[in-house]
């Protein structure tokens, strides 16, 4: 004779793993998201380093320095397009500092991350450098 015990545990046990399996799969799909964010984070933290680097040897704003912004963001896979570089001044003297800002519109890849981050997550990285050109 069967019990209406045994019955009601096989389902259960069903329940239970659709939970787990839910909760496992959320999980890794989180951890996934949030590799790839932080190695987009990390190419713009590069630019922005490449970028002053580059504005205190040229001693500000110039069409290089952009180039050399666009160059790494590509080189990670990046649209340099959609990126928003913001260097001041646009010329200084030896000496004073230099800031680089690149800001990065991030779009989430899973609808569950996109749904609690809003769309989009601005990375943004800042650099301050002096200007090494003498003029």
């Amino acid at each position: 004779m069967v019990s209406r015990i045994g019955q009601s545990e096989e389902g259960t046990s069903t329940a239970e793993f659709v939970i787990v399996l839910f909760l496992l799969v959320t999980i890794l799909f989180s951890i996934l998201e949030f590799g790839t964010m932080m190695n987009a984070y990390l190419v713009v933290s590069t630019a922005a380093r490449e970028g002053a680097r580059r504005a205190a040897i040229e001693g500000g704003r110039t069409a290089e320095v952009l180039a050399s912004i666009e160059h790494q963001l590509a080189l990670g896979n990046l649209l340099p397009d959609h990126a928003e570089i913001t260097i001041s001044p646009k010329e200084a003297a030896y000496g004073r500092p230099i800031s680089v800002r690149v800001a990065y519109p991030y779009r989430p890849r899973f609808g569950f991350v996109t749904a609690l981050s809003g769309g989009i997550i601005w990375l943004d990285a800042e650099v301050m450098t002096r200007s090494e050109k003498v003029r």
